[in-house]
């Protein structure tokens, strides 16, 4: 399964440019066959302070 996500998109979730929203999760979760809570695994409230922070684009 593909998540059809743009890859343009997918280097700036992996670089915390852009955060991804709750759909695009679980379209990627369903392609890389895991539950969608094993890619939040880690992830803490301070993360999203620094996205803001730079006032970078999410979604």
């Amino acid at each position: 399964m593909r998540a059809d996500i743009d890859s343009s998109n997918l280097r700036s979730y992996e670089s915390g440019r852009a955060m991804m929203n709750i759909q695009t999760l679980v379209r990627l979760a369903d392609a890389l066959d895991v539950e969608p809570g094993y890619l939040l695994e880690g992830l803490t409230l301070d993360l999203f302070g620094a996205a803001a922070e730079r006032g970078r684009k999410a979604g």
